[in-house]
C-alpha cells in the first residue's frame, strides 16, 4: 500500500509483487488452506497480492517433504539464484533464542527497548560484513545446515 501512496503505478505494484517470493517452511499447506485461495481485503491492486507473489519452502524443510509436488511446485532452486539464503528468518530465531534468557528477566518496557537495539546492532553487523565482502557469524545451528548445503 506504501507504493500507491507513494505514486507508483498499478502495473509497477503488479510487477513488484510479482518479483517477490515468500520463503516457509510449510509453504505447500499454508499455500493450499481455503483462506489462501480468496482474494484479500485490500484495496483492489493489493487483494490479488498472495496469489502474485512467488511461493517457494526453505531449502532445509524441503529436504523432508514427502509430497513430489512440493519439491516440483515450491522448490527454491526454479525461482531463486543458489546464493539467496532461504533460511535467513530461521537463522534470525536461532540468534533471538540466545537473547531469551536476558529478556525473560527485564520489564516489558525495557525488553522492547533491549531487543530493539540488538536487532539494531545486528543488522549494522550484517549490513558491515556484506560491505566489505565477509560472510556474517551465523548461529550454530545455521552453520550445520549451511556445511550440508
Amino acid at each position: 500500500m506504501e507504493l500507491k501512496n507513494s505514486g507508483t503505478s498499478d502495473g509497477e505494484v503488479s510487477r513488484r509483487m510479482e518479483e517477490t517470493v515468500l520463503a516457509y517452511d510449510n509453504m505447500c499447506h499454508l499455500n493450499s488452506l481455503r483462506a489462501s485461495r480468496k482474494t484479500l481485503p485490500l484495496p483492489a491492486q493489493f487483494d490479488k497480492m498472495w496469489q502474485s507473489v512467488g511461493k517457494v519452502i526453505d531449502r532445509l524443510h524441503l529436504k523432508n517433504h514427502k509430497d513430489p509436488l512440493c519439491k516440483v511446485k515450491y522448490n527454491p532452486d526454479s525461482t531463486l539464484s543458489k546464493s539467496c539464503n532461504t533460511m535467513a528468518a530461521q537463522q534470525v530465531n536461532v540468534w533471538t533464542s540466545r537473547l531469551k534468557r536476558i529478556m525473560v528477566a527485564l520489564p516489558y518496557i525495557h525488553h522492547m527497548l533491549f531487543f530493539h537495539r540488538m536487532v539494531k546492532r545486528r543488522n549494522s553487523y550484517t549490513e558491515l560484513c556484506y560491505k566489505v565482502g565477509k560472510q556474517p557469524i551465523v548461529p550454530r545451528a545455521a552453520k550445520k545446515w549451511l556445511k550440508n548445503v
